[in-house]
């Protein structure tokens, strides 16, 4: 494996706040190369693995030493490194010392700088002016450094000083003792078993009766890193699993970093076990349990690997019974009141994998890091994707070289967060980011250019070809397709009800709203600076801003959309809560929250079918699944809406389960085996974040996602908890949206950032359907922005109306592509697959045209005369007009392939740059109703 430091790719990504959180977007930054589609990447296609090849190439090529020579390494110039706990103390302190450098000097320089502003003709300055003294004093500050640290000495220095010793030292013995300076597994050439002369009767690990082996009894050879995964457990993993072995194998040999970043389902687990497997040295029999204690008993410094797992409390158990079902482990827990015990055995060599929560970690890192860990794996390592998070920084000072994250969704809300894994994985090896995956973001605009498309596309390639071969392993479930059963993913528009409706109304016509809705309009003062940051910064009538009231606002358009009785205040709620959620039912419903609130804690108001449109839906769904013998997970973000629900199904002849983070780790576990278990168990209601991982509940065929979340991996996520190995039915899925509110907008944002995972994992040619770019202030799009959040559509569908206006625009630009060939049943230009188009494209412009022909006519009479659907019509009963699948939804299409293509290989001559949605070939009407 080449040393990836060697090989620094420079990529520039954007800083940008979720743009869930609604703050004013910060302005990117100086573009690079990157911006002009000439970033900087590896030329050869493959360059990863000529880098490896020739590597190994190396190693082969130098003299080989007998494995059982004892090689050491003289560390003396090191200071006394090798003592972990010293080493990484005097980090520590020289933190503190530095923290309380800084600050004062920074009160110094605001002092400084007061004082002088304070005795001049500015004594006067209002407020806003002495906030800036802050920026002042960091001005001054780095005017007073002779030398001011460019971004790389920023990214270094972000490293803890005792892990750039630990690289400093492993790259000098990997130059001093080549092979012998990686981390190869341990010899044992000297270890006497009492046992070997029995091998035949040895019991070995895994034993699975009712499976059948995917490969022969042999051992598989590891090359690249010199390792060895034994026939015992080798016969159990699929090809894909011997080569995620492989990767994080090489990772560990070499003391890199890197994420295995595969799709749910695909065994991730499993590679991990394998891999530590091979690192260890182990057979997979009964004498691996004998390896550290003998290993600890030879004479002279023997190397032995200790090994740091780092999960969410749900999985903690997961992984001691599967490393315990796939080998002899030493296992320890890190919590409770025995913690110390157990830090104190891995670090003495008494415990080769040690595990823990990421809280426990973050509360405890100053302990946990005085042990040099050889490997850390960071399990849903989507957990620290938030650069500036406190688990990140924590994470940040992990004391290991070696860094394995292992998650399915790398990328939720923005490219950022991939970053943000790699970095944490390989600190400092990605510099000059802060730019570079915006133009992914322009030309996925329904209105970019040919230039920006052609950026965006040639950037998605180089990143996904040149750049993440060398950090990122990814692989999607189509690899298991045929050994699982169906699953569709359909979304269900469900109308509001008239009370809803008139609630929602009437709450978007409150002052709060509106104050929120003009705060970013100019101020009516004539200062020229916005309503919200001059004259209007408070809601009158209160003493808070108007930002505050924000979150809170969207919080009640949420409950609004999803049930009445949600709103309500409870009695069990703080004084506080009850005025508040008071007040917004009153606004809601000015003329009947008085006889509401009365009989707020009623079972009647949960069970008013007019109080929630979905309730309509999902209660004519559960009856026909009902009498199917079908079991349903039914996932919501809304605890109370649960709590609700729970209590409606007792009062019906529905067994009913119920699941949410309140339970312990030993009642979750009971809960998910007893529905199981039970064939006469029908209903398991589940909270989206606490079992939206970790559980695997393959006896449900049905899962409805009652509200969608602003992060679309917890849908996703719950999605399969159902859907995944063991499987034995076909699992539908079914996601309720309330059509024109706020949850189509967080849907549809759901689609923008499905779109860009699939970018920025496989550089798919995606569907342009928004105007929108995610942080961009001055084009906000059709979902992006406050004004887009508080409003109702009445009627109209917005999803549906901006994926037909997109199949609109793609009909017009193919008719203007002359190379089309609609009917070719060709792959897309990543060897994608291809969905096919409704009704095709050809028909579509002849609708577009005004034409009609009698194959259309003919189809449509024999679509007429098939057979209705019966979910189609409890769907069409409960007044829903409009569903889509989401995977026809996000993905590319024949026309748009074409268009990058065409895009990817035109010339970056930009002078008679247009719109790709808006070519000569169309009128000027037809241009601006599709483009602007």
């Amino acid at each position: 494996m080449p040393d990836i430091d060697s090989h620094t790719e420079v990529v520039n990504l954007e800083t940008s706040d979720d743009d869930d959180d609604l703050e004013e977007t910060r302005h990117s930054r100086a573009a690079t190369s990157c911006m002009h589609g000439s970033c900087t990447f590896p030329t050869s296609p493959n360059s990863h693995l000529e880098d490896r090849n020739s590597e190994q190439m190396r190693i082969k090529e130098e003299p080989h030493q007998p494995a059982s020579i004892k090689v050491q390494f003289d560390d003396s110039e090191d200071d006394g490194f090798n003592d972990g706990e010293a080493a990484y103390k005097k980090f520590k302190d020289r933190k503190s010392a530095k923290r309380r450098r800084s600050a004062a000097a920074s009160r110094k320089a605001k002092q400084k700088i007061l004082k002088k502003e304070m005795s001049g003709d500015e004594a006067e300055s209002n407020q806003s002016e002495r906030v800036d003294l802050s920026i002042g004093a960091k001005k001054y500050l780095q005017d007073q450094r002779d030398d001011v640290p460019n971004e790389d000495d920023l990214l270094l220095d972000s490293i803890p000083e005792y892990l750039q010793k630990r690289r400093t030292q492993f790259d000098r013995k990997k130059a001093h003792l080549h092979v012998h300076g990686l981390k190869i597994p341990p010899s044992y050439d000297e270890v006497e078993f009492s046992d070997d002369e029995n091998l035949e009767h040895l019991q070995e690990k895994p034993v699975f009766r009712d499976r059948t082996a995917d490969r022969p009894y042999k051992d598989i050879e590891l090359p690249r890193s010199l390792g060895l995964i034994p026939a015992a457990i080798a016969r159990w993993l699929r090809p894909y699993q011997v080569e995620g072995a492989e990767f994080l194998h090489e990772m560990f040999v070499y003391q890199k970093g890197g994420i295995l970043g595969d799709d749910m389902g695909l065994g991730k687990t499993i590679q991990v076990i394998a891999f530590l497997t091979a690192a260890y040295g182990k057979t997979g029999d009964e004498r691996d349990y004998k390896r550290m204690r003998k290993m600890r008993r030879m004479e002279g410094n023997n190397w032995y690997p200790r090994t740091l797992i780092i999960c969410p409390g749900s999985l903690k158990s997961n992984w001691k019974s599967e490393l315990n079902r796939w080998g002899w482990w030493h296992i320890d827990e890190y919590s409770g009141p025995n913690k110390e015990l157990a830090l104190d055995a891995a670090k003495s060599g008494r415990v080769e994998i040690l595990i823990m929560t990421y809280e426990t970690y973050s509360g405890n890192k100053d302990f946990v890091n005085m042990v040099e860990w050889d490997c850390v794996i960071a399990d849903e390592c989507h957990k620290i994707k938030e650069q500036t998070a406190l688990v990140t920084k924590a994470m940040n000072e992990i004391n290991a070289l070696c860094r394995i994250g292992l998650t399915g969704t790398a990328i939720q809300n923005r490219y950022e967060e991939l970053w943000t894994l790699l970095n944490w994985a390989n600190p400092a090896s990605l510099v000059r980011w802060l730019n570079g995956t915006q133009p992914l973001k322009l030309g996925q605009s329904h209105t970019a250019t040919w230039s920006q498309l052609r950026k965006a596309r040639r950037t998605a390639q180089m990143l996904v070809n040149n750049l993440l071969p060398r950090f990122f392993l990814r692989r999607m479930k189509s690899l298991i397709a045929d050994q699982l059963p169906r699953k569709s993913d359909r979304v269900v528009f469900c109308p509001l009800t008239a009370t809803q409706a008139e609630a929602y109304e009437n709450f978007l016509d409150s002052s709060i709203v509106k104050h929120i809705m003009t705060s970013t309009e100019r101020c009516d003062c004539g200062s020229g600076r916005k309503a919200g940051w001059c004259c209007h910064r408070l809601i009158p009538g209160t003493t808070s801003t108007w930002q505050s009231f924000v979150f809170p606002a969207i919080n009640v358009l949420q409950k609004l959309s999803n049930h009445l009785a949600i709103l309500m205040p409870r009695q069990s709620d703080t004084v506080y809560k009850q005025k508040k959620e008071l007040e917004m039912l009153q606004i809601a419903l000015p003329d009947q929250w008085e006889d509401l609130y009365k009989s707020r804690e009623s079972i009647v108001n949960f069970a008013n079918p007019e109080f929630c449109g979905k309730w309509k839906v999902l209660q004519k769904l559960l009856k026909w699944w009902h009498t199917n013998g079908d079991k349903v997970l039914v996932f919501s973000h809304s605890i109370r809406l649960l709590k609700m629900l729970q209590m409606l199904f007792v009062h019906t002849s529905y067994n009913v389960k119920y699941f949410d983070g309140s339970l312990s780790y030993e009642e979750r576990a009971k809960v998910v085996d007893e529905f199981n278990s039970d064939p006469k168990q029908f209903v398991f209601l589940i909270s989206t974040k606490a079992g939206g991982v970790g559980l695997n509940i393959t006896s449900a065929n049905k899962v409805v996602v009652v509200d969608p979340n602003w992060n679309p991996s917890y849908d996703l996520q719950a999605q399969d908890r159902a859907y995944r190995i063991g499987q034995q039915r076909d699992v539908e899925v079914f996601r309720l949206v309330s059509a024109g509110t706020i949850e189509e907008i967080v849907y549809a944002r759901q689609v923008y950032k499905q779109q860009q995972g699939e970018i920025g994992y496989t550089a798919s040619s995606e569907r342009r359907y928004f105007k929108g770019i995610q942080a961009k202030a001055d084009q906000k799009g059709e979902i992006f922005g406050l004004r887009n959040l508080f409003k109702y559509e009445h009627e109209m569908l917005v999803l549906r109306d901006i994926i037909n206006k997109t199949k609109v625009a793609e009909s017009l630009a193919g008719v203007n592509v002359m190379d089309f060939k609609f009917k070719e049943e060709t792959p897309g230009a990543e060897g994608l697959p291809i969905k096919e188009e409704d009704d095709g494209m050809s028909q579509l412009a002849a609708m577009i045209r005004g034409e009609r022909d009698d194959d259309d006519a003919e189809k449509e009479t024999k679509r007429k005369q098939t057979r209705v659907d019966p979910i189609q019509s409890i769907l069409a009963h409960a007044g829903v007009e409009y569903t889509h699948l989401n995977n026809e939804v996000v993905g590319s299409s024949r026309v748009e392939e074409q268009l990058s293509r065409r895009a990817r290989q035109g010339p970056n001559d930009t002078t008679a740059d247009g719109r790709v949605f808006g070519q000569p070939g169309m009128s000027s009407s037809e241009s601006e109703g599709f483009s602007e």
